[in-house]
């Protein structure tokens, strides 16, 4: 979309899917940390997001390209069968039973009297807007509480979730669904207590306890039982959702144990040497960084599931794709913030980069630490002890304080009660948090201190120079300033950095869509797209979809065969709206299989809000209008809250010519989410548009005061006051833009025809003078200058 009201060079447009839809996609950020609710969906355009399987494809021939037919129901290969843990427990009754004292072990299991914790003692327990029953009758586990239209139900408990510090219940809901509660017990406290204390969630609400946001089929169940298959049947809206253990067993991490056993049991037992033992089994003695993180990564990740058939021993990055460490999921340098889990903080580390596994610090089957951390035994296991001293740390030994995860592993609270950790293992950035409010070790503790006062404690602890850490590239990018641009280039290129640390500066340099056009930007790009880190190309696929179509088939057209899944659905979300005829003769095959991986990778995320809003863009770029109509307004449907696929409706209706849909869409979300500023942002475009300046320049007004960092909310704002014949408030936008971004020649251009519109040519010529320095030899600036001159 564009505003014609002065010679913008840029287009203009709505707040893109691109912008709401993240690597999680269905994920709203609402309040504090939930657990299940933040759980990936196991979404955003980048969020995150994230979602499960389910069970409709989509036919790709001819005419019947939009056609939703059912797919084959997937079925675990004749050679991967899965035994259970008792045939574990007869050779391996050490790590069996540590296993069995372990959370792992108690991630779910019916509902019995010795595995519920909670009272249901005929409890009442009210979270100030809605009401609880716990009971109990004819031996079962009964709750009283708000059904899906607001009215007290009764519901049977039917498996526990979880086990310290808190436990979940799961109570059936019919049709094979099965909904986790708000309300659950502290195992600490003895008591109960709601995940949303500070909110109001009412029925009909996605993260409602009846919602999707709490559905255990499909937003955690596969992370707390073993090889799990949610069979989702879409036309019927009900599971028959299996599984091999009803809990995270051996086999989870270790894969079906078949083979083992039969090779373990057979007469060559006695003669297996430790390849054949590896090849029977996933994760045996020894087993690499790469093959853990393999292992573990699915479950300790926030990530977007791409396949429903993944197989122990696979690739992590060919099943899923990982949340890249920004906001607003992450704190802008790196640190944890919302419920990420660790892959994305560990891979940020020096320990990552060093080749320290998991389980170097974690007991595999008990899942304890190996060794004290109050006395920091567990680092000095591998630091020099000269670490553990009062020189080093300077708090006084024995305590908290001077423990070593206290300042390298700050955590946060999440579901209210459950204290996690980072683990990217930083040292503590006072002076960052001064200068962009990020959080630091020091005044975690230090409460009643300032940053500043933290910061030269640092300083006089251990001298004002310090080390390069990528986070002052990262926060210094997500202030908007444009200087970070070059850092974010040599940030990509430096090969000493974290890959993952890389790809997010890849994703960084995609927020300055206006300033990576250049010569230097592109050759940035391509080497990410050439890089040997799966996520650094995958992160470089999604920002090119910023640029040109002509520009997109050029740079992507050679890696639609990726050899990593990841980053071919990176690829094909990017050109999904080209045609085989588009690319190279000798591509088209590669091309043809990627978009129908992209396709099945839509498939199996369409259960959930964020998925039929990725599908819905996915039709809208093939140029299915009505498609996409339908796959937006269902993801409402699924959660009217979901304002990126409202968003994403809007700018279609606004490409369509029918502005005055578009228009009741944004004033829905600016009525429902008043503090939405890109939602303002894009009703004053949509308003200019239709000539309404006058209700434009208010909605621009207030878009600016939502986003004060914006300048190009401050520039069309200035393109609309100057449209209206009010030059003194114009030219005060103008400034406001270019106070924000200085070398933005489009801002200069907008003083340059306000000035010489007020007869004031002399100003004109100052900025484009300017625009001349950013744009040397630019023809049509050198024309400009010329007849600024004349009218003197």
């Amino acid at each position: 979309m564009r505003i014609c009201l002065a010679s913008s060079k840029k287009n203009e447009k709505l707040f893109l899917s691109d912008h709401c839809s993240s690597d999680t996609n269905n994920m709203r950020i609402k309040g504090k940390h939930k657990g299940l609710v933040f759980r990936p969906y196991r979404w955003l355009a980048f969020i995150i997001v994230a979602f499960m399987a389910c069970c409709i494809g989509y036919s790709c021939s001819g005419s019947d390209k939009d056609e939703i037919v059912l797919a084959p129901e997937y079925r675990m290969p004749s050679d991967h069968v899965f035994v259970g843990d008792k045939k574990c427990q007869s050779c391996h009754t050490e790590q069996w039973d540590e296993w069995k004292m372990s959370h792992h072990h108690f991630a779910m299991a019916p509902a019995t009297d010795e595995t519920v914790l909670g009272d249901f003692n005929d409890v009442s327990f009210s979270t100030g807007y809605e009401q609880y029953r716990f009971f109990r009758e004819d031996g079962r586990f009964l709750v009283e509480a708000p059904g899906p239209d607001g009215r007290q139900q009764t519901y049977q408990v039917k498996y526990t979730f979880g086990w310290e510090p808190l436990q979940q219940y799961l109570v059936d809901f019919g049709d094979g669904k099965y909904q986790a509660l708000h309300a659950s017990w502290d195992t600490e406290r003895q008591q109960w207590f709601t995940l949303y204390p500070d909110e109001q969630i009412r029925p009909g609400d996605w993260l409602h306890w009846t919602g999707g946001a709490m559905n255990w089929n499909t937003m955690c169940a596969d992370c707390h039982s073993t090889n799990l298959r949610q069979r989702y049947d879409p036309e019927m809206d009900a599971f028959d959702t299996k599984w091999s253990h009803i809990t995270v067993s051996c086999e989870a991490c270790h894969g079906p144990g078949a083979d083992h056993v039969a090779l373990m049991t057979s007469d060559k037992a006695d003669h297996v040497d430790i390849e054949q033992i590896r090849s029977s089994i996933t994760l045996a003695l020894n087993a690499t960084q790469a093959e853990e993180l393999n292992s573990c990564a699915p479950c300790h990740s926030l990530r977007q599931k791409l396949t429903d058939d993944y197989l122990h021993g696979d690739a992590f990055l060919d099943h899923y794709n990982p949340q890249l460490p920004h906001p607003p999921l992450y704190h802008a340098d790196g640190q944890i913030l919302e419920e990420v889990f660790e892959y994305g903080s560990f891979l940020q580390s020096k320990m990552y980069m060093e080749g320290v596994r998991c389980t170097d610090c974690h007991n595999p089957h008990s899942l304890q630490l190996k060794a004290n951390v109050t006395n920091n035994a567990l680092c000095m296991q591998c630091h020099e002890p000269r670490y553990n001293t009062l020189e080093h740390h300077f708090h006084q030994i024995n305590t908290e304080a001077s423990q070593c995860v206290s300042c390298h592993m700050p955590g946060r609270y999440y579901m209210e009660i459950d204290f996690r950790r980072d683990h990217s293992f930083r040292v503590p950035r006072p002076d960052l948090s001064k200068n962009f409010g990020t959080p630091n070790a020091c005044n975690n503790c230090h409460t009643n201190r300032s940053f500043e006062w933290a910061s030269n404690a640092v300083n006089e602890w251990y001298g004002e120079d310090r080390t390069f850490h990528y986070s002052e590239v990262f926060v210094e990018a997500n202030s908007g300033d444009t200087g970070a641009i070059r850092d974010l280039k040599q940030l990509i290129r430096d090969q000493s950095q974290p890959e993952i640390v890389r790809a997010t500066a890849v994703w960084f340099l995609g927020q300055f869509p206006d300033r990576y056009y250049d010569d230097e930007s592109l050759q940035v790009i391509r080497e990410a797209l050439d890089s040997e880190s799966a996520l650094i190309r995958s992160s470089a696929a999604n920002i090119v979809d910023n640029y040109p179509d002509e520009w997109k088939m050029a740079l992507l057209q050679d890696h639609v065969n990726d050899p990593v899944r990841s980053v071919r659905i990176s690829v094909m979300s990017t050109l999904a709206g080209f045609e085989a005829d588009d690319i190279e003769r000798h591509l088209r095959q590669p091309f043809t299989d990627a978009l129908m991986e992209y396709q099945e990778y839509l498939q199996v995320n369409h259960y959930f809000p964020g998925g039929q809003m990725n599908l819905g863009r996915f039709y809208e770029r093939q140029g299915k209008t009505d498609s996409a109509i339908s796959a937006y307004t269902l993801a409402l449907e699924k959660d009217p809250f979901l304002h990126a696929a409202r968003l994403n409706l809007a700018h279609l209706y606004n490409r369509n010519g029918n502005n005055d849909r578009a228009r009741e869409l944004l004033t829905e979300v600016t009525t429902m989410e008043p503090d939405f500023g890109d939602a303002w942002y894009s009703l004053g475009l949509i308003l200019a548009e239709m000539g309404q300046l006058e209700s434009a320049a208010t909605k621009l007004q207030r878009a600016a005061e939502l986003l004060p960092e914006n300048s190009r909310v401050q520039y069309n704002k200035a393109i609309a006051l100057q449209s209206l014949g009010r030059p003194a408030e114009a030219e005060t936008a103008y400034l406001g833009a270019i106070a924000l971004e200085p070398d933005h020649p489009d801002y200069h251009y907008g003083l340059v025809t306000l000035y010489l519109q007020q007869g004031e040519p002399e100003k004109a010529l100052h900025h484009a003078e300017i625009m001349d320095r950013l744009l040397p030899d630019h023809p049509g600036i050198r024309q400009l200058l010329d007849n600024i001159k004349q009218q003197f």
